[in-house]
């Protein structure tokens, strides 16, 4: 059972909507939901897994409850699909199942039709510890996981994530970049990234993505297997969670959002402004070395009013030393400021590091905390000093982002920052080493093609430039089809190979952009709309077949905020409000609040 103080614990983790739609199992009907399973979580690390579920089942706006074995005893299948769309079933706090629990898991699918995802090693586990011959579940995933191995074998083993083909990786939410020529996730400076593995076999199900193994076979990491009932299991062969700490947030999202949108079909709050794409380009002026590429890129009419950026400025005069006289020099009238006085019409001012962004690179972890937050504030009070707006943005230089950090921008009013972390993801909240980045600032990790990050990495690693036109169009598309928010940066250039690829992507921004299919926008622009979202309460409820009636409250105002139900491809529909903006796409309603009300009531009927 779920000990009694841990579960006090995670519960003051819980958004107000999470405690809202709790109801007992004998009462009616209430919120379309997620089930959350926990079976044991007493360690530290079994905690933070939890910890991140709930974290991004909060962020990508789905209703859900935590479920115990306790509250299952005596369930039928049918009573638990009544009560959960899906259910959720992480790694490591699912290991000690027991196997009523995963009997009553089969018939939910098998009888019922519901939804699972299973993830790493559920049911593998004695309730004393001692690891089972083979799975409970292993028969429903149709994956034999966890396999016995042989001596000279380890049974978790490190390998990589191997999608079938690009196509495939993109509908299962992997950024395009993020994998290489061989169809593997990759990682900004790192190249392919390795993952750990049990040792599994498919049985019936169907493979999505997979390792060679160091035996050269190939080892099922997503898999799917659907029933005649309906009922369908996802299946992932690694601890998404646990990458979650440790900075790769995509692994966990792209397998949950999957899951939970194509496959399980729950109602959720769209997590970007209007229910769109959202797109950033930041823009970072390390030091006077940039001068004339500014130049170049303002004559070429790079800079547009109706697609503002993300400018970060190292603002002082110097960059590798005091007296190097290197630095941008954001306060000279000489130097910096004329720059800054255009530049502040086309997007949004923010800091890049400390003054000196060599010297802050290198330096920052080492120097002592308060030395640091003298270099912060300089360059803050530069940028505010010749533009008269607060700075809420920021970026380190060199990537360097030690935790303490945030405390120092939280003190300036920062609400998003630059990440190197978590690359390929959207925005969220990141967890460095399981530590949590907090509530009041949203990070905004790079979005990479393959190795290289920014235009000039590209340059120098010898992309071709049709290759890059094709990653930034297919990003845009990406973030416009999954209505989710991605972020690339460069530095100011005037070579034709950056140029080239900053037009480019400015042309099918400014082109989506005119469809209604995506917003570009800088990073705090985002951050304001997603704390505000982040306070939505919201229900949907089924009303007979093929109906549903809808709740939503913020105190901070409903403008903008998007909720999402799907009621099939081709369907008439009738959504009796006011000031909704309603729109059906592959199935899928999107109902965008346009009046700036705190509570909006929503009825759906499918015409016809």
């Amino acid at each position: 059972m779920f000990n009694k103080k841990v579960s006090a614990s995670i519960l003051c983790l819980l958004s107000i909507t999470t405690i809202l739609i709790h109801a007992s199992w004998s009462g009616p009907l209430q919120t379309i939901q997620v089930g959350l399973l926990i079976s044991n979580c007493k360690t530290e690390q079994e905690k933070l897994i939890l910890a991140v579920y709930e974290q991004l089942l909060k962020e990508e706006g789905f209703n859900y409850r935590i479920i115990t074995p306790g509250e299952l005893v005596g369930q039928s299948g049918e009573n638990l699909k009544k009560h959960f769309e899906a259910l959720v079933v992480p790694e490591y706090v699912n290991s000690l199942m027991p196997s009523e629990i995963a009997e009553l898991i089969n018939t939910y699918v098998l009888n019922n039709g519901g939804k699972a995802m299973l993830v790493f090693d559920p049911a593998t586990k004695f309730p004393d510890g001692e690891q089972r011959q083979a799975p409970l579940l292993s028969s429903l995933a149709g994956v034999r996981y966890y396999q016995p191995v042989s001596a000279g074998k380890e049974l978790i083993y490190f390998g990589y994530w191997c999608f079938v083909s690009a196509e495939k990786g993109r509908e299962w939410g992997i950024t395009p970049g993020k994998l290489d020529q061989d169809h593997a996730v990759n990682s900004y400076s790192y190249g392919k990234i390795r993952f750990e593995h049990s040792r599994a076999v498919n049985i019936d199900a169907r493979v999505i993505a997979f390792d060679n193994g160091d035996d050269g076979e190939n080892n099922p990491v997503i898999t799917e297997k659907v029933y005649e009932s309906g009922g369908a299991v996802v299946y992932a062969n690694m601890p998404l969670g646990k990458y979650k700490l440790c900075s790769d947030d995509l692994t966990l999202r792209s397998v949950l959002r999957t899951f939970l949108i194509d496959y399980a079909k729950v109602p959720r709050l769209v997590n970007s402004p209007g229910g769109k794409g959202g797109v950033v380009l930041n823009l970072h002026i390390c030091s006077g070395a940039y001068f004339r590429a500014l130049l170049v890129m303002m004559m070429q009419g790079l800079f547009q009013p109706d697609l503002p950026l993300s400018i970060h400025v190292t603002a002082g005069p110097d960059t590798y030393k005091l007296g190097d006289g290197a630095g941008f020099f954001a306060e000279n009238r000489f130097k910096g400021r004329p720059f800054l006085e255009v530049l502040q019409n086309y997007g949004e001012m923010g800091s890049h590091g400390g003054w000196m962004h060599n010297f802050f690179a290198f330096n920052v972890k080492d120097l002592p905390q308060q030395k640091a937050l003298q270099l912060l504030e300089w360059n803050s009070n530069a940028l505010v000093a010749v533009t008269g707006k607060k700075v809420r943005e920021y970026s380190d230089p060199g990537g360097n982002h030690p935790t303490w950090l945030k405390y120092c921008l939280e003190q300036f009013g920062v609400n998003s920052y630059y990440y190197a972390g978590d690359s390929g993801a959207s925005p969220s909240h990141p967890r460095i080493n399981g530590e949590y980045g907090g509530e009041k600032m949203w990070a905004f990790p790079i979005s990479p093609y393959q190795k290289f990050a920014s235009f000039e990495e590209m340059e120098r690693g010898q992309v071709k430039p049709d290759e890059v036109k094709q990653w930034l169009e297919d990003l845009v598309n990406f973030a416009a089809d999954e209505k989710t928010i991605r972020m690339i940066y460069t530095h100011p250039s005037d070579t034709r190979f950056c140029l080239d690829a900053i037009r480019a992507f400015e042309e099918k921004v400014s082109a989506e952009q005119q469809k209604g299919r995506i917003t570009m926008a800088p990073m705090s622009w985002y951050a304001d709309f997603l704390n505000r979202s982040a306070k939505t309460i919201y229900q949907v409820k089924r009303q007979g077949t093929g109906n549903y009636s809808i709740d939503l409250e913020n105190p901070a105002g409903l403008k903008d905020i998007t909720v999402a139900i799907y009621l099939g491809e081709g369907v008439n529909y009738d959504v009796r409000s006011d000031d909704v903006q309603s729109v059906l796409e592959a199935g899928w309603l999107y109902m965008t609040i346009t009046s700036d009300c705190q509570r909006k009531h929503l009825d759906v009927c499918r015409a016809g």
